[in-house]
């Protein structure tokens, strides 16, 4: 079953996520939520919600006001991605993908070895588990009507970067033509002032 983890302050929770089609877990400070923070700071009431699609999780902004950002870029509706990290408040938020437990390797036959006792090794710190806790069930008269599964997956935020650079640089060149030729004609004007008196440029006389 896919799940997300949720962080803030140093609290870290993970939530399972339905697997049906359309269910929706809403994320903000209302205990009418499904998952619900009221102390976290930037989180609206009703923050950003997760629904499940044909094509997968998707997290859409709910009109928060301070945004639902993935890995530092505003997003409205997109499908979640595990790695990515997704920002509501002071709050993050990672995707677990649900994946198939790996098969375990048989073991080989080896010949033992001889070989002389080692010092026992000082055992390992167990690593932090996050708190493991439970989506509320959401009224559906509280909901606020189903949500669109986003056109297509996002694009990779390199490529989409890349593009936004690429139109700015041409219309900044675009200003610059303008500017230069304004430039000109300004000079051709002074030029046309100081020597006939007239302001027009003397071709247009």
């Amino acid at each position: 079953m896919a799940s997300i983890n949720v962080t803030y302050a140093d609290i870290t929770a993970s939530y399972d996520l339905p697997d049906e089609i359309g269910v929706e877990v809403i994320i903000g400070t209302s205990e009418d939520c499904s998952i619900d923070m009221p102390e976290v700071q930037g989180l609206a009431a009703e923050h950003c919600c997760i629904t499940l699609f044909a094509d997968g999780y998707a997290i859409s902004d709910l009109g928060s006001g301070a945004g639902t950002f993935a890995d530092g870029q505003p997003l409205e509706n997109e499908y979640m991605k595990p790695g990515v990290v997704y920002q509501v408040g002071q709050a993050t938020i990672t995707f677990v993908p649900d994946e198939a437990p790996a098969a375990a390797a048989e073991p080989t036959a080896t010949e033992p070895a001889s070989v002389e006792p080692a010092a026992a090794a000082a055992p390992a710190a167990p690593a932090q588990q996050p708190q493991k806790k439970t989506v509320k069930k959401k009224s559906p008269a509280a909901g606020k009507g189903k949500r669109m599964a986003p056109r297509a997956a996002s694009p990779d935020r390199t490529t989409a970067t890349l593009q936004y650079n690429k139109k700015m640089e041409q219309i900044n060149t675009f200003y610059v033509a303008i500017v230069l030729i304004g430039a000109f004609y300004a000079g051709l004007a002074l030029y046309s002032w100081q020597t006939t008196g007239n302001p027009l440029p003397i071709f247009m006389q």
